[in-house]
């Protein structure tokens, strides 16, 4: 059986895969992959989602970006 970790995603408890990314986070949850991402207060780069693997308890911030005119 494969571990999880819980962490927090816009205030709402989430349980992943351990050692998984930003980046497969958003496609879990259903994000396009060029949301805004905060892992705990720190706002991340498009290209750190790939490699940096969310740790138990992280607290998760996404903000879709939304187009207009």
């Amino acid at each position: 059986m494969e571990n999880t970790v819980c962490l927090f995603v816009n205030k709402k408890e989430v349980k992943v895969e351990e050692g998984c990314t930003v980046e497969k986070l958003l496609e879990i949850l259903g994000y396009s992959p060029r949301s805004s991402v905060w892992v705990n207060g720190n706002q991340l780069y498009l290209r750190d989602y790939s490699h940096t693997a969310l740790k138990e308890q992280d607290q998760v911030k996404i903000i879709r970006i939304l187009g207009g005119g």
